[in-house]
């Protein structure tokens, strides 16, 4: 059975109102985002306790995944099915049930959130520079309190990460840093995403970025100087429970988890409104202008009988204020595909059903 998103109650924000940068100035693909996410859950400790997705698991193979997918129809335009993302994977990428391999099949163009292919290395990494550098004369050290300092030393010294190489670094850059360093550990790499490998699945369908690699950086670098300290602070804290949150979070969406992804990302949020800024700049206002620009998509009349393929972040569907909610309050109808639907092949040519 479908699960359905209800209009019921509108959309409130709740509360008050990725690229990575490597020592030597090179420079990472665009992970940041969904990175920064990561690091904050694993800031706050943990997290909510993992519901176990142990009897799906254990049916999949170590890079099958189940992840959450919705289908959005019920306007002029063109119908939206919207795969949640992760922003890291497996060397040799994940392995997606045949369910959305059919409606990547039958989609006419691909939406995602951000295409690093859309700008060289040598400008992403002066946008790196601009964002995530403090200007000449500060340093890191000058710009967080004593203790704050303390446990980055202490910290980098348990890492791969010298500690003059971040001298001059934001503090949201290097929480990042950090955070992809675990990432690693764990086996997976932040260019082996969903993201990525569904612009490489492309082909010559347009590839269509809702934001741009500076607008994404600069989401992070506008952060309020007490955010970025209180953001750094968090994940140098909880360090050592690194690689059992990015397990956690990559089993709850290769199960397709969403009830426990929603609270792995937006438990910080609901237990301390200090990082309001951060998950406005990160989550909420973004979904707000993605959420719009997928609209223009379903009420476009040239897109009639259409299905676009979009590749969503999964914060953005999920939890507080998402863009699923939105769209519900609007009148389109959200149906989150179930498991048996995506695991079921399709024969070329049949077109995508979703059953209630």
């Amino acid at each position: 059975m479908i699960e359905r998103t209800h209009a019921s109650g509108g959309r409130s924000r709740p509360g008050n109102r990725r690229a990575t940068a490597g020592f030597s100035g090179q420079a990472a693909p665009l992970a940041l985002l969904g990175i920064a996410l990561a690091s904050l859950c694993l800031a706050a400790g943990g997290c909510a306790s993992l519901r176990n997705p142990q009897a799906v698991l254990e049916n999949l193979g170590p890079r099958e995944t189940l992840p959450p997918a919705w289908l959005v129809s019920g306007g002029h335009g063109a119908d939206l099915y919207i795969l949640g993302s992760i922003h890291l994977g497996p060397a040799r990428g994940w392995e997606y049930p045949p369910g959305i391999l059919a409606a990547l099949d039958q989609a006419s163009a691909v939406v995602v959130e951000v295409n690093v292919k859309d700008v060289d290395d040598v400008t992403l990494e002066r946008l790196v520079a601009h964002f995530g550098y403090l200007a000449p004369g500060r340093s890191l050290r000058r710009n967080v309190s004593p203790s704050t300092w303390a446990l980055l030393e202490a910290r980098l010294a348990q890492s791969s990460i010298p500690l003059a190489a971040v001298s001059r670094l934001q503090p949201w850059l290097l929480s990042n840093l950090i955070v992809v360093e675990a990432i690693r550990r764990g086996n997976y790499f932040p260019d082996r995403g969903t993201e990525d490998d569904f612009i490489r699945r492309a082909g010559s369908r347009s590839v269509v970025p809702l934001e741009t690699p500076a607008d994404q950086l600069s989401f992070l670098g506008a952060l309020p100087r007490r955010t970025q300290e209180l953001y750094l602070v968090d994940t140098l804290t909880h360090y050592d429970a690194a690689g059992h949150f990015v397990g956690r979070y990559v089993d709850a969406w290769r199960s397709g988890d969403a009830k426990t992804l929603g609270d792995l990302i937006f438990d910080s949020y609901r237990r301390d409104k200090s990082f309001a800024p951060f998950f406005d700049a990160v989550i909420f206002d973004r979904s707000d202008r993605m959420g719009k620009q997928l609209k223009v998509l379903l009420e476009a009349n040239q897109h009639a009988g259409e299905l676009v393929f979009v590749v969503l972040g999964v914060a953005h569907m999920l939890g507080d204020a998402s863009i699923a909610d939105d769209l519900a309050a609007q009148g389109y109808r959200v149906d989150r595909i179930p498991r048996s639907e995506l695991r079921t092949p399709r024969r070329p040519g049949e077109n995508l059903a979703v059953h209630p």
